[in-house]
């Protein structure tokens, strides 16, 4: 099971959790029971104004997590402003009376600012007010949560390292007072429930854990980013006890600096005494004098006997009688440390005692002893004040001696327990018997002097680095997911481009290619690589696309230099969406497109391309020629049919007569020789006339009978050339006779082929009315026939003075329904039929390109020649 589905249930209860210590530490203020607001008696308890606050944020989480977006925001606002304006104390030092605007405090904590809440309490609840507030879906809004739930986290963990550690972990943080215990672990949960809270509301809108990836970096670059400051800040810390421990070192040798020429002169006239240099009080109040002088703070020197009685005393002034002749030990502070000196033989010094001259003071005891003998003890009293103010001097600290029963020697200020606990050198002065101790407390600007900037430039630094990243993360995982959107859409795309017949080809706004689909691809045969970059024209073909540039300038009045000034004029002329082009492929293969030209444009409306779609209909249009042609076919069969019919009924009738007319010739031929004019020769000559007439009619009707197809059309005939194009000629011979038009004929005898007479003699019939055409406007009009044996065949050529086949046009010519005729005049289906018979009979037809006229040669098998 997911663990975000428990994600609600958590951060709900952190946030009950952190609202029931809150109402606890509220109520143990104002019921003054210092039990609810700390842990022990030596932490810093939980501020009233914290608590409140912090039921704020509690009870702002749980409604914000039911929706009620307003009352989270309500909340969180009143958290941000109260805690900003209680931080506004440290910098401004003023205290606006916010620590006591709701309770009066029992426990004064100590501190050296107002505010009472810790700067580092005021900046977690205001970091934690903003993530409360941005409680959106929005980016910004998440990166707010996570950024500042992670900086309070890192105050929190710093707030209970100090407390485990037993440092001031927070004092860069903006003040020298420390966030409660209790307090750094609401801030932790109450930072973990925003981010368990936002962590659950992505979770319902569909993120995925790569989505969390640069939150985690985040967190991870502000986690390190503290830690490497608080190491900093700790390094810092180290430095100023380091020189907080030089200064009381400083201040403990100053005390020895003091003492020891006291003592050395006490020691001098100790041992005057041994020696009984003094014979009388004035000479040794000459050296008490000079001892007074010397050394500040002498308030009175005496010369004590062994019985501890003052006997000499200097100067004689405040009281001098009271104490001459008075017990030394009449004062119990002095008994312990007068029974010492005489044991131990050194100088003591007594503490901080009630001086007879007035005022407090301490003491300086000597013993003297001449051997084992003790003489007395010598005793200098030394004013408190100016003794303390003269060896205590300290600059920018706190000085602070007390003894051993905790009597106060001197304070130069009020530290404060924490803040003397956090930043106090504490060391014991045994010099000279004494056991004071000092404790030395840098003031807060000293601390800040000797602190760097360095930790908040490196967290201003690494947090502002982190936060960079983990957007960059975001950017680019987004754009991971942009780019594999788009390239799941180019996939579907080109899937799709590549799965349909259609040849589609991209074209830029000059008409070069840019990409083609897989069908373009198949049918034309470059791949895409090859073609990518060039010109579309290089698709098409030449001569076609020569016709219609030259057309369209035509029509357009002006030049089409360019390829996108070709493309733009497809438009203006009208001839998109639809039009038909031919398009060559890779191997020279011709294709007939259907085509559409599309414009690509971008919002300015630009151009920024074109799309052409393309349909093969090659296959389409030969369907159609073939239809048209079984079409023609039909009816020229039909017509043929038609004709042969009529031709052999012509036959028919026209062959009865002749035959009759034959017989008549015979018989009158046979009549005049009977009666003896058969040897007249004009008589002869006129009937010769009339049988060479009816033999020229047989012979037109015989090729009119053969043309018909009277013959049964499956059986091959080995015939004579010869005869099939007389049985031609006889047809046109009388046509190109009365047009002037020169027709001879050139044939080799014995040649012989095996064919359709009928067949043959169409082909022939097609190509000399051909010639007839081509040769009607010419300056010189003639057609030749010959037929010659050539390659182990027999050829057949027609040749004709007409002026030729254009270039463009001879691959064309035998093409169906192609015709250079003027309309009328013929349907393009001679040629292609011509070269369907030629080809049924295994021959060949074709025009010869190397003639300098116009020459369609019929090459056919040989075939032997007849034996009669």
């Amino acid at each position: 099971m997911s663990f975000n589905k428990y994600l609600p249930k958590l951060h709900n209860a952190f946030a009950f959790v952190v609202l029931t210590v809150a109402v606890v530490v509220m109520l143990g203020w104002i019921l003054q029971n210092p039990n609810a607001i700390r842990f022990s008696t030596h932490l810093t308890p939980m501020a009233f104004n914290t608590a409140f606050l912090l039921c704020f944020l509690s009870i702002g989480v749980l409604f914000s997590d039911r929706d009620h977006f307003k009352i989270g925001r309500v909340c969180a606002i009143v958290v941000m402003f109260f805690s900003a304006l209680i931080f506004s104390q440290y910098p401004l030092g003023v205290d606006t009376g916010l620590d006591s605007f709701f309770v009066n405090y029992f426990i004064e904590p100590e501190m050296l600012y107002p505010g009472r809440m810790a700067a580092s309490t005021c900046i977690a609840l205001f970091l934690l007010g903003l993530a409360l507030f941005f409680n959106k879906s929005s980016l910004l809004c998440q990166f707010v949560r996570v950024t500042s739930a992670a900086t309070v986290s890192c105050l929190g963990l710093v707030g209970v390292a100090g407390y485990v550690f037993k440092i001031n972990s927070q004092y860069g943080w903006g003040s020298f007072s420390r966030m409660a215990l209790h307090t750094a672990i609401c801030v932790i949960v109450l930072a973990l429930a925003l981010i368990a809270q936002l962590w659950s509301r992505m979770g319902r809108w569909g993120g995925h854990r790569r989505r969390f990836a640069p939150f985690y970096v985040l967190t991870a670059g502000i986690f390190f980013t503290v830690g490497l400051m608080q190491l900093l800040y700790i390094q810092d810390y180290q430095k100023n006890r380091s020189i907080t421990e030089i200064r009381t070192a400083a201040i403990l040798e100053n005390f020895d600096n003091i003492f020891r020429p006291l003592t050395r002169s006490l020691g001098r006239m100790a041992h005057r005494f041994v020696l009984n240099d003094y014979k009388n009080s004035q000479a040794w109040e000459v050296d008490a004098d000079i001892y007074s002088s010397d050394f500040k703070g002498v308030r009175r020197i005496i010369w004590s006997e062994k019985d501890l009685v003052a006997k000499w005393v200097y100067p004689l002034n405040r009281n001098a009688e009271q104490v001459i002749g008075a017990k030394m030990t009449r004062q119990r502070a002095t008994e312990g440390i007068l029974e010492q000196i005489q044991k131990t033989r050194k100088p003591a010094i007594s503490g901080v005692l009630p001086l007879l001259t007035g005022g407090d003071g301490v003491v300086l005891y000597y013993p003297v002893f001449r051997g084992d003998d003790f003489l007395g003890i010598l005793s200098v009293a030394l004013d408190a004040d100016v003794f303390f103010a003269e060896a205590a001097v300290a600059p920018g600290y706190f000085v602070e001696i007390k003894d051993n029963d905790g009597h106060e020697f001197l304070n130069t200020g009020n530290a404060g327990l924490v803040y003397k606990r956090d930043w106090g050198n504490t060391v014991v002065y045994r010099a000279l018997n004494a056991n004071w101790v000092f404790t030395v407390t840098p003031k807060p600007d000293v601390v800040q002097k000797n602190s760097s900037y360095l930790p908040g430039v490196v967290g201003v630094f690494g947090i502002s680095v982190s936060l960079l990243l983990a957007i960059s993360l975001v950017f680019y995982s987004r754009s991971r997911e942009s780019e594999r959107r788009m390239k799941d859409s180019f996939d579907w795309h080109k899937a799709g481009r590549d799965s349909i017949s259609l040849l589609l080809l991209q074209l830029d706004k000059y008409g070069n290619v840019s990409s083609i689909n897989k069908a373009a691809e198949v049918l034309l045969g470059y791949t895409e690589p090859e073609i990518v970059g060039k010109p579309v024209f290089i698709l098409g073909e030449y001569s076609e696309l020569m016709m219609h540039r030259g057309r369209m300038e035509a029509q357009l009045q002006k030049s089409l230099a360019s390829g996108d000034d070709y493309l733009e004029a497809i438009f203006e002329i009208g001839e998109n969406p639809s039009f038909e082009r031919t398009l060559v492929s890779k191997f020279g293969k011709p294709f007939h497109m259907a085509m559409s030209l599309h414009r690509v444009t971008n919002d300015l409306g630009e151009i920024n391309g074109y799309l052409v779609v393309a349909e093969d209909i090659t296959q389409r249009k030969e369907r159609e020629r073939l239809l048209k042609e079984r079409e023609e076919k039909v009816l020229v069969s039909s017509r043929l049919a038609t004709l042969g019919e009529m031709a052999a009924g012509i036959a028919h009738e026209i062959n009865n007569p002749l035959a009759v007319i034959g017989g008549y010739l015979s018989m009158l031929r046979k009549n005049l020789g009977q009666k003896g004019m058969g040897q007249d020769v004009e008589i002869n000559r006129r009937i010769d006339s009339v049988e060479s007439m009816v033999g020229r009619i047989a012979k037109i009707v015989r090729g009119l009978r053969s043309y018909a197809h009277e013959s049964v059309v499956d059986d091959m005939e080995e015939v004579e050339i010869a005869m099939i194009i007389d049985d031609t000629l006889a047809f046109c011979h009388e046509k190109f006779k009365l047009n002037d038009i020169q027709l001879s004929a050139s044939i080799e005898p014995g040649l012989t082929v095996k064919c359709r007479p009928y067949q043959i003699s169409q082909v022939l019939l097609n190509l000399l009315n051909n010639a007839y055409d081509a040769v009607g406007s010419a300056p010189v009009k003639k057609v030749r026939i010959e037929a010659s044996y050539q390659a182990g065949g027999i050829e057949i050529s027609v040749t004709d003075s007409g002026p030729g086949v254009p270039l463009e046009l001879r691959e064309k010519i035998m093409q169906p329904f192609f015709t250079t005729k003027e309309v009328g005049k013929g349907v393009g289906l001679g040629l292609s039929i011509s070269m369907g018979i030629i080809q049924a009979h295994n021959g060949k037809f074709f025009l010869d390109n190397e003639s300098l006229q116009t020459k369609f040669t019929v090459w056919l098998p040989h075939a032997p020649h007849l034996s009669t």
